[in-house]
């Protein structure tokens, strides 16, 4: 997982004009495409994707195995981001 200090930004109208940049450094960290200096979108690696995609469903299954919150232990917790809806 890329920490914060890793990702690349590009502006939308950056994204657009190197798309081809974007998609080659993707490989190598984790790209937040903004639009009017907000965060909108990332664009990462597939092989990280599948991967992010599997460890989610397989703590979705442990989590609904353990009948929801109460069994939620901490670190798995701490893996759930929050997004705010504009």
């Amino acid at each position: 997982m890329s920490r914060l200090h890793e990702l690349s930004f590009f502006s939308l109208a950056e994204a657009k004009t190197h798309f081809s940049k974007v998609v080659d450094d993707c490989e190598k960290a984790d790209i937040i495409i903004t639009k009017n200096g907000l965060p909108k979108a990332v664009v990462m690696d597939y092989r990280k994707y599948v991967l992010f995609n599997r460890f989610l469903e397989r703590v979705y299954d442990l989590y609904l195995m353990d009948a929801g919150d109460e069994a939620m232990d901490v670190e798995i917790k701490d893996l759930i981001v929050q997004v705010d809806d504009d």
